[in-house]
């Protein structure tokens, strides 16, 4: 399986966010869309990056490591997200 753009874009705005249902509507998809990706993230990394909490999402150590390359590589490719996110 291949990581995707979309499931980092996912990821990053979920982490920041520390919502799910927040990041679709930010990034314009369906909850379970979102849900997906980030899901699909988590196998091709064989970890999670969130601690799940009920229906909240902490980002874990992984996912702390995984978050500032996933900025960077949005950056470096002008991924609009990244300025209308907190």
């Amino acid at each position: 399986m291949k990581i995707t753009l979309r499931q980092i874009e996912v990821f990053a705005a979920i982490a920041r966010l520390e919502n799910v249902s927040r990041a679709a509507v930010k990034l314009n998809m369906s909850q379970s869309a979102a849900s997906t990706a980030l899901l699909e993230l988590e196998r091709h990394f064989d970890c999670p990056l969130f601690d799940r909490i009920g229906k909240s999402l902490r980002l874990n150590g992984s996912g702390r490591g995984l978050l500032p390359q996933a900025e960077d590589m949005l950056a470096r490719l002008d991924v609009p997200y990244l300025a209308a996110m907190p």
